[in-house]
């Protein structure tokens, strides 16, 4: 039993000092502004401040 929780220390560990799916990255990969169009996805950067980072869906036949 001790195994199996020192195993799982281990990889509670290691998944948190690996970035991972909504960590903030520091440049944004869109357009920065307080309301983001219906189709766009959203999230936090730190180079908007207080505004969101609108990311457009991307061009069909790309």
């Amino acid at each position: 039993m001790r195994v199996l929780c020192a195993v799982f220390a281990v990889l509670l560990l290691f998944s948190l000092a690996t970035p991972g799916y909504g960590q903030s990255k520091g440049t944004c990969d869109g357009y920065c502004s307080y309301v983001c169009a219906k189709r766009d996805e959203w999230t936090f950067s730190q180079s908007c401040a207080k505004m969101y980072c609108c990311i457009p869906p991307p061009k069909k036949g790309k």
